[in-house]
């Protein structure tokens, strides 16, 4: 690896770390937000929706701003309104402008998803280096929900919410000169693009007809599901089965865990695999897991919960930044589009795929592994229409004369 390449892929992991702190930095403080401005669980849940619903769709103004005028800008750009609605939050003491300042702030936060991810295809072009530096990538999505929190809360404990808010403020603050000193360019400026709105616009038409993009960024969406669901859901799960909420932090581990290790495994086992091959190999995987699960009590015993759950974060752990490489390699021009499209896709499709563990009534492991054999179909769909696409097109070659 390259000494620029070094430089990138930690500043990749850095830039995703500052985007997730964003989020899990003040989850413990959500109880006393809601207490201290008088409002409902609802309201208070509220801000989480806010904030995601402005990192979505803010991701495509960074898509194309970064693409015409470069990765530095615009995360700049990011850093300094982030900064600025965070800084703002800790001053809110009310709750309707405490949604304006989240959502500033998710503006600004948008920009370390799409960044984070546009300037390794930038610079890691050949698939093997991009299957490590994407794994190591996933494997720094860990650091955030692990130590965030933990902070988050001493801080809320000793000083209360609005220094939470004002801390992580001067954090981004900070931030934003280490990179105005330190971060390369990896995209410079592009002369001759497509001016106006239709600039804008254009990347996102020209992307949507890259059916492999498309197929594979739903992949990423589904692998995501199954992180969330299981996150999300499992809880209900546990306490049917009588484990504290202390408990229930053990088998979280063991699940944060085997993400860790399946990334490490992706970047120094399984780089030199075949995407294609490797893809259906996890979904192999995913495939075993749930038919040995749905005999068996795995609740039976806290030992065959850790079990698993090590082994299901092992395979997302694979196949998460697997199915980055898929959607991203054929991707030649306008990648901070991609990456911006690509983000959206698969915030929009997690959330749709939620709605399967609304469907069904989650109370043991039974049903929750129902949820994820859906999710395996899927990923066994995506795979066939790839499959029948790369025929369909290899056919027309061979027909069309030199």
């Amino acid at each position: 690896m390259s000494a620029l390449e070094k430089k990138v892929l930690f500043t990749s992991c850095f830039l995703l770390i500052s985007g997730l702190m964003a989020v899990d930095f003040f989850n413990p403080s959500l109880p006393y937000i809601m207490s201290d401005l008088g409002a409902s669980q609802t309201a208070a849940k509220t801000l989480i929706v806010v904030y995601m619903l402005t990192l979505g769709l803010a991701q495509f103004f960074y898509g194309t701003f970064s693409d015409r005028y470069g990765r530095r800008p615009a995360i700049l750009v990011g850093f300094a309104v982030a900064a600025a609605g965070l800084a703002g939050s800790s001053f809110c003491r009310d709750m309707s402008l405490l949604y304006v300042a989240r959502a500033v702030t998710a503006f600004g936060t948008a920009g370390c998803t799409v960044i984070s991810r546009a300037i390794i295809v930038d610079v890691f072009r050949d698939q093997k280096a991009m299957k490590k530096a994407f794994s190591y990538f996933a494997m720094s999505s860990q650091f955030s929900p692990a130590i965030a929190p933990l902070i988050g809360g001493v801080i809320q404990q000793y000083y209360g919410w609005s220094m939470s808010f004002l801390t992580l403020s001067g954090i981004m603050a900070g931030s934003f000169l280490c990179l105005l000193l330190f971060m390369p360019e990896t995209h410079p400026h592009r002369a001759g693009q497509v001016a106006g709105l239709r600039g804008v616009y254009l990347p996102y038409l020209q992307l949507m007809g890259n059916l492999e993009f498309v197929l594979y960024s739903v992949a990423s969406a589904v692998i995501f599901a199954y992180t969330i669901g299981f996150y999300a859901t499992s809880p209900y799960v546990f306490h049917a089965l009588g484990y504290s909420p202390v408990g229930n932090s053990l088998f979280y581990l063991s699940y944060s865990a085997g993400i860790l290790s399946g990334s490490w495994i992706m970047g120094h086992v399984l780089a030199a695999m075949s995407p294609g091959r490797l893809y259906i190999g996890t979904i192999a995987g995913y495939t075993v897991l749930c038919a040995a699960g749905m005999p068996f009590d795995i609740g039976g015993s806290g030992a065959t919960i850790v079990l698993f759950s090590g082994v299901m974060g092992t395979v997302c752990g694979v196949a998460a930044p697997l199915a980055l490489v898929l959607s991203m390699t054929g991707v030649e021009t306008s990648r901070g589009a991609a990456s911006a499209l690509q983000g959206a896709i698969k915030m929009f499709f997690t959330g749709l795929f939620m709605i399967g563990f609304d469907v069904i009534h989650v109370r043991s492991f039974l049903s929750l592994n129902a949820v994820f054999a859906a999710f395996t179909l899927l990923l066994w769909l995506i795979a066939g229409v790839d499959r029948l696409a790369r025929a369909g097109a290899d056919k027309r070659r061979r027909e069309t004369p030199a």
